[in-house]
């Protein structure tokens, strides 16, 4: 049965509503709520709504990690949600600008599939990371941004090894868009369990950790800073 489009614009208001409950939240306090549930919308219309928080929650111990850094902290929800509401996103079903696309990426990475364990976790990751840091394919991208975190987020006394698990993530992304990374048989991992299935997920759950902890420390010192946008400029000067 075809849904009036009233009825649709009403269950995507609700839609909507607990995708922006769900990253104020976990971006005021990571990892604090999940929302996986069946949905019964207008004239019985099911849906579900997966949203996983976990690799957010792991942030604080990836911070801890590597000597506090990235800062991972908690916000009062109230700075979080003026933050949200200063952005104007909305209802816009599009991305508009870096910042938007960020959020938006954010949410993809957090749409639980596949027992949260996707190799396309990864690719969200760094779009996420690449628009928020205006990264254009044109760019030198990894050097570009490494030298971007580090001044956005600033140094790390740990500088090799974020650097290799940087590279490491960047190697993981282009395996897996150039179609060399390696990849079990959809859905062999329900039944089996062996140390190259284990192997392979903990390398996908560390760098989706890895990632999404750089991504809440980027947008939570926006909103310490109550900053809605970004710019980075090269300058040059003679003397």
């Amino acid at each position: 049965m075809e849904i009036p489009n009233r009825e649709n614009f009403e269950n995507f208001l609700i839609t909507s509503y607990l995708d922006v409950l769900f990253l104020c939240l976990n971006l005021s306090l990571p990892g604090s709520l999940s929302i996986k549930s069946s949905v019964i919308f207008h004239r019985n219309f099911n849906d579900d709504i997966n949203l996983f928080s976990g690799y957010l929650h792991s942030s604080f111990n990836v911070s801890s990690k590597f000597g506090g850094w990235p800062q991972i902290q908690v916000l009062p929800l109230k700075d979080v949600v003026n933050w949200y509401n200063s952005l104007n996103v909305g209802l816009k079903i599009k991305a508009e600008n870096d910042l938007e696309r960020t959020l938006f990426s954010l949410l993809y990475f957090c749409n639980d599939t596949h027992a949260g364990y996707n190799p396309s976790l990864v690719v969200w990751i760094i779009q996420g990371l690449e628009s928020f840091f205006g990264i254009k394919s044109n760019d030198s991208i990894i050097r570009t941004l490494k030298r971007r975190i580090f001044l956005h987020l600033g140094a790390t006394e740990q500088n090799k090894v974020v650097n290799k698990k940087i590279n490491e993530f960047y190697d993981y992304r282009s395996k897996f868009v150039h179609g060399d990374m390696e990849i079990l048989k959809y859905g062999s991992d329900k039944f089996l369990r062996e140390k190259s299935i284990d192997d392979y997920y903990s390398k996908l759950i560390e760098l989706s950790d890895f990632g999404a902890t750089l991504i809440i420390s980027c947008l939570q010192k926006m909103i310490t800073n109550d900053c809605k946008s970004i710019e980075f400029k090269e300058t040059i000067e003679y003397k």
